[in-house]
């Protein structure tokens, strides 16, 4: 597993994606806390699995943008700045106004740098998040599954998280990148029912583009099995031909 970020920034990391990415963690460095609990999460299991952390255990507004500021001020080895982390970005209570304070920091020392985030889309149907969402370049949310079966499978959401306000909450969002984690094993989105249905949903969202990787690290759960590059490669095409929407595949090289 990975171990789980220490502070407010960390990087810049080499990302398949996003280049030289500054990460900006807004949840605690001893535990991680999402509203998902993955299989295939290579942080391993959610320690706090909720849609509203406690009161406290998030660095403050004011901590956040202090950091964000001094790297803008004094570094030049980043491309992006993406909010991610030890869980989900979005549960920060004050999201909305880290968001728009980053966008000001952002714009006054670094305009050419690009904000993005790589959210698991369970708070998308809300609107301050999004509002905050709008701020940022790059808005990567997660869609893992087209069925209310899969999404429980894979994703373990908190209770009170359904598919249908999620998807419902993506559809509109202005330059959305769709991403999602395709595994085999006993439970699959690469096949079958589940893939037919996640294609579903990539068809009634319409993102700009859809991003599809795999697992290239250990993960919590045993039985998890990666989809290999040539197999992602012909889900890519297959995707896009029948949607219409770009479809990339990643994986490591």
């Amino acid at each position: 597993m990975l171990q789980l970020q220490p502070g407010i920034l960390y990087g810049p990391v080499n990302s398949r994606r996003l280049g030289r990415s500054l990460g900006i963690n807004l949840l605690p460095a001893d535990r991680k806390v999402c509203s998902f609990d993955c299989v295939y999460c290579h942080y391993g299991r959610t320690g706090v699995l909720t849609l509203a952390p406690e009161e406290g255990v998030c660095p403050s507004v004011e901590r956040v943008l202090a950091a964000v500021e001094e790297a803008l001020r004094t570094r030049r080895d980043f491309d992006y700045l993406t909010f991610s982390g030890n869980g989900e970005p979005t549960l920060h209570p004050g999201f909305p106004e880290i968001a728009a304070g980053v966008r000001r920091l952002r714009d006054q020392w670094q305009p050419e740098v690009k904000l993005a985030i790589l959210s698991n889309s369970t708070t998308v149907h809300l609107p301050q998040v999004r509002e905050a969402l709008a701020f940022l370049d790059v808005p990567i949310m997660k869609l893992d599954a087209g069925d209310p079966q899969t999404l429980a499978a894979i994703n373990r959401p908190v209770r009170e998280v359904e598919l249908e306000t999620i998807v419902a909450g993506l559809k509109g969002m202005r330059g959305l990148v769709v991403q999602s984690v395709m595994i085999g094993g006993a439970v699959s989105n690469a096949r079958g029912k589940e893939f037919e249905a996640w294609v579903g949903a990539l068809a009634e969202i319409r993102p700009a583009r859809v991003q599809i990787y795999s697992t290239d690290r250990p993960v919590p759960e045993a039985g998890v099995e990666k989809v290999e590059p040539a197999a992602l490669e012909r889900m890519a095409g297959e995707v896009e031909r029948r949607t219409g929407t770009r479809v990339q595949a990643y994986w490591a090289r």
